[in-house]
């Protein structure tokens, strides 16, 4: 690919402004994601109380008397999801909403299947805090839009980066070398690891950009075709959308069975499938439905999810929808499970949470190469320094989230469990990786904070074992879980690294162009 100097310069120009203003968000997108890629797998270790409960077969019929019986004004007849207890996540999951004065209230809840208790205020936040946070929704009303544009443009700097390296991209990941300049061993690594992160960086980029941006894409499609009604659309992909409610229908005094429709599932598509969740609507009128969702048992199959419909009253089968029916469907389940790692286990979630941090060295080098090349006499005194707070503003707040993740860890299980447990541990988290960041800025350079950040990480990360020990008696030699000991062994497995790279990292001093401070006296 030959490019002219003036088109070379314009396309370079456009990849650099693009990934500098990009890098911060990306990092937090990056390294949040990360560990959001465990958020099942962590569920066992924030909850000290779901670890020693059973599971057993679902009595649904039963699981919905004991809400109504809880919660009185549950909304039976609006869209309602219960999600199975799994070995790893031994409580049902309740969705629905509330009857209010004016409108309805959206409510969550926990029920245990040994005591038939209701949780409404799940003591554990970590899983969902870092969710959020690596598509920004703690950022009020604009969060996911902001996500979902940094996605979009992330795809137009990978495409300018590969224009950018085409014609010497294979000569310089054969020749990476960490001798030289600065400005040269962050290029160096800047492209190689690219590379090597480049359909897993481009993938993200455009799995994002769908699910942050695919309503908005669609608005005027809704408009013009399908009535403004967007279920139409998601029907497309999600058959349960597409049914038709009679809101006359006649109203019943009491719900119609789900357990009758659960073994009727059970009986058709036990064999091949698992039983994943139901959502039902009209369970209070004549004409109620209940809407499943299944797995696949074979481990090899990519597109492993189905839906199927049932009308309660006589079972009639709806619909069904089962993995590769149709092309629509099969696209969304497809982006689903690249998006999640949800297929290949472990081994292929421990291979995006590398890939992922791998992205984050690419972000930060990225950083640090504007400010090298920014390092010379074109630049005066004033932009350099400039320059050099910028870096170190981005780097403060990037490098800051490794010890404020251990933190969040311990502090959801230090901080005593009640209504405001969520709250609490978001406020300590997101107030120490401010005052962290800030603390950072001021250490002097990138590569004091970048030390300073790994032994805060280390030493915090050696405490979210300790505090699992303390306030649960479950340490590492008598871990009752698997995920629990995982858990603890890979924060203790990170410990290790980051303090070993606090003392041995940055501390050598190959040929480079001196920093600013230096070069200013």
């Amino acid at each position: 690919m030959k490019l002219s100097p003036r088109n070379y310069n314009i396309i370079f120009h456009l990849h650099t402004v693009s990934g500098i203003v990009l890098s911060a968000a990306l990092f937090i997108i990056f390294f949040a994601g990360a560990f959001t890629l465990f958020k099942g797998e962590f569920y066992l270790w924030e909850n000290p109380t779901a670890r020693r409960i059973s599971v057993s077969e679902p009595q649904l019929d039963e699981v919905i008397q004991g809400i109504s019986k809880l919660k009185p004004d549950f909304d039976w007849n609006d869209d309602t999801y219960l999600t199975f207890a799994q070995k790893d996540y031994p409580l049902m999951q309740v969705y629905g909403h509330l009857h209010v004065p004016k409108g309805e209230l959206h409510y969550e809840g926990k029920w245990l299947p040994n005591t038939g208790e209701l949780l409404e205020n799940p003591p554990s936040t970590t899983g969902q805090t870092l969710y959020k946070l690596h598509y920004f929704a703690q950022i009020p009303y604009v969060g996911m839009w902001l996500a979902g544009f940094v996605s979009l443009f992330f795809i137009f700097a990978i495409i300018t980066g590969v224009i950018i390296h085409w014609n010497n991209i294979w000569t310089k990941f054969w020749s990476f070398s960490l001798k030289g300049a600065w400005k040269q061993i962050w290029t160096n690594s800047h492209t190689v690891f690219g590379l090597l992160g480049l359909p897993y960086q481009f993938m993200y980029a455009v799995t994002g950009a769908f699910y942050l941006l695919l309503l908005l894409a669609l608005l005027p499609a809704v408009m013009l075709f399908y009535e403004g009604k967007p279920e139409k659309v998601y029907a497309l992909a999600y058959p349960m959308y597409g049914v038709e409610y009679n809101e006359e229908a006649l109203t019943l005094r009491t719900p119609l069975s789900v357990q009758s429709a659960y073994e009727r599932v059970v009986q058709d598509y036990g064999k091949d499938y698992k039983i994943l969740a139901v959502q039902t609507h009209h369970l209070l009128k004549e004409d109620g439905v209940a809407n499943f969702r299944l797995v696949s048992k074979d481990p090899h199959r990519f597109i492993s999810n189905g839906y199927v419909g049932y009308r309660l009253k006589d079972l009639e089968v709806i619909y069904s929808a089962m993995p590769s029916s149709k092309f629509s469907y099969a696209f969304v389940e497809g982006i689903m499970q690249l998006h999640f790692a949800s297929f290949g286990g472990w081994m292929i979630k421990g291979i995006y949470f590398l890939l992922a941090l791998f992205s984050c060295f690419v972000f930060v080098s990225g950083i640090l190469i504007w400010k090298e090349a920014r390092k010379n006499g074109r630049y005066t005194l004033k932009q350099q320094d400039f320059h050099a707070r910028t870096t170190q503003i981005f780097l403060s707040i990037c490098f800051s989230l490794f010890p404020a993740v251990a933190l969040l860890f311990s502090m959801d299980l230090i901080v005593p469990s009640g209504e405001n447990h969520a709250q609490n541990v978001n406020l300590i988290f997101f107030l120490f990786w401010l005052v962290w960041s800030v603390i950072s800025y001021f250490s002097g350079n990138e590569a004091k904070s970048f030390r300073l950040n790994l032994f805060a990480g280390g030493v915090l990360g050696l405490c979210v074992p300790l505090s699992n020990g303390f306030t649960t008696g479950d340490w590492v030699w008598n871990s009752p879980l698997p995920m629990v000991l995982a858990t603890d062994i890979a924060w203790l497995t990170f410990s290790i690294i980051s303090g070993v790279m606090a003392f041995t990292v940055g501390h050598g001093k190959p040929t480079s162009i001196p920093p600013y401070r230096q070069s200013a006296t």
